[in-house]
């Protein structure tokens, strides 16, 4: 008798189709099934229980910021203005509700989030951080330093690791 499939816990199989699916999301369920072995129907069973599950949060397609003009990513280290649980809720939803935020963390030490901005200008940042930052009544203070450079940008997770 076979046990049971832990909804918690990517089985071989399951690790096998989520690298190939963190590479490139579209690719075909034949193709997935001849991966790892399996029909294409067994194989797309597996992929639609890991996206009900939660395993699979989200299929996106990453856009080239530069192609939409956005040529400018800050890191931007925030303090809130105190340590209350109504001002952390009230912050994170704004943060979500932001689209130029594009990853945000709540984080211990010296900052108590690190935001990803994103903009198409220094002075279009500027504007930003006048609109985001001091007009909230959240903000204590902020620190941002310019990406100089994007070295490595992705989501995939070491599935192997």
């Amino acid at each position: 008798m076979k046990a049971k499939h832990d909804e918690t816990e990517a089985d071989a199989i399951d690790r096998k189709l989520l690298g190939i699916l963190q590479h490139d999301a579209l690719v075909g369920t034949e193709m997935l099934g001849e991966a790892v072995g399996l029909s294409a129907t067994a194989a797309k069973r597996r992929v639609n229980r890991m996206r009900q599950d939660g395993t699979i949060i989200k299929n996106v397609s990453i856009v080239d910021p530069e192609r939409l003009g956005f040529e400018v990513f800050t890191l931007v280290s925030v303090n809130i203005e105190r340590d209350r649980r109504d001002i952390v809720v009230n912050f994170k939803r704004a943060i979500i509700q932001n689209p130029r935020i594009t990853q945000a963390f709540y984080t211990t030490g010296d900052a108590d989030f690190v935001l990803l901005v994103v903009s198409r200008t220094l002075a279009d940042y500027e504007l930003f951080t006048q609109d985001f930052f001091w007009e909230s009544p959240y903000i204590k203070s902020f620190k941002t330093m310019v990406v100089m450079e994007n070295v490595k940008m992705g989501f995939e997770l070491p599935i192997d690791y």
